[in-house]
């Protein structure tokens, strides 16, 4: 290991001091903890008469000269490069390796590239404020590129239980009580729909929100189980929305646990998921629900679940749910 470090301003002026006291080279350099050999070539470099102040600044000159000439700072090359990714879409890597391929005067590495690219986009003004510039014209549209060991945190949420820890009893759908929730949304930004499905009747809940946020969407669902006797309550499976952040209200509120599936496994969800996709039959992706009233809602609610299902031996989710026969027909 090199522990090699060069004269700081400070040990400069001790040299200097060190010799108007007509010490020498060694005796300087032992107060400095350095090798003689150091001290005479600080002072060669010097000649004729030391001064601190000159041999700091000529120190720094010399650094300057010494550091490598940015490559990039090459005009014919860096067109080269804007052009091959702009009007042929090369990849850096591609371009460093034909560069070599063809034993080309210029020999530049795809990290340097990449570098240049994001820091100030090859040299090349932005249209405006923001934009990313030659990083869209790339492979991956300038997207955030993460190691391998990166983590996604965005969008994530504070679990409290797996799916995995909830009551074989919910699992096998033998009573009712067991719930899933999500959300349906619409036009992007506008309002959505909480829905909440019992995994034993398949017996909905929804009602209308103003936002998908966890602020609206967690009061709602209080809201909508509230009106049921504690035992129709048991457990809420939710998905891993953001919108579910704030689980912890339903549990303080409810005295109910929440469970959590697997990321990117709807199919632990598979009744509330299939319910949706009926919702989706009377509100179709991109639909503005901002058009529609609560009592839209409950209709489209109330369609399904007086609609008999095979899965329930010919029963609506209604007459399961509350014990109940009605005369449809």
């Amino acid at each position: 290991m090199n522990y090699y470090h060069h004269f700081t301003a400070n040990e400069r002026e001790k040299i200097l001091l060190g010799i108007h006291s007509n010490l020498s080279i060694r005796s300087i350099a032992k107060a400095l903890y350095r090798s003689p050999s150091s001290v005479s070539r600080e002072l060669r470099r010097n000649q004729p008469v030391y001064s601190a102040v000159d041999a700091q600044v000529a120190y720094g000159l010399r650094r300057k000269k010494s550091k490598r000439k940015l490559i990039l700072k090459n005009n014919e090359l860096r067109t080269l490069i804007v052009d091959l990714i702009t009007r042929l879409n090369w990849s850096p890597e591609q371009i460093s390796n034909r560069l070599k391929h063809e034993s080309n005067q210029f020999s530049i590495s795809y990290n340097t590239i990449y570098r240049a690219i994001y820091s100030n986009n090859l040299g090349i003004k932005l249209k405006n404020h923001g934009s990313r510039g030659i990083a869209r014209k790339l492979r991956h549209h300038g997207k955030t590129r993460h190691s391998a060991s990166h983590i996604e945190t965005r969008g994530k949420i504070k679990i409290s239980n797996s799916i995995h820890d909830r009551p074989e009893v919910a699992n096998n759908r033998c009573r009712i009580g067991d719930w899933e929730a999500d959300t349906v949304i619409g036009k992007p930004g506008h309002s959505a729909i909480v829905t909440l499905v019992d995994r034993r009747s398949r017996y909905l809940l929804t009602a209308k929100v103003p936002k998908k946020t966890s602020i609206k969407v967690i009061p709602m669902m209080i809201q909508l189980l509230s009106k049921l006797p504690n035992n129709r309550i048991l457990t809420i499976t939710t998905d891993r929305g953001k919108e579910f952040a704030k689980h912890a209200m339903l549990t303080d509120t409810l005295n109910v646990p929440i469970y959590f599936p697997d990321a990117h496994a709807p199919w632990q969800r598979g009744t509330n998921e299939n319910t949706n996709g009926l919702i989706r039959e009377y509100l179709p992706k991109r639909t503005d629900i901002d058009n529609y009233s609560q009592s839209d809602i409950q209709e489209f609610a109330s369609i399904l679940n007086n609609r008999p299902q095979k899965v329930l031996g010919w029963k609506t989710p209604y007459e399961l749910f509350y014990n109940k026969v009605l005369h449809l027909i």
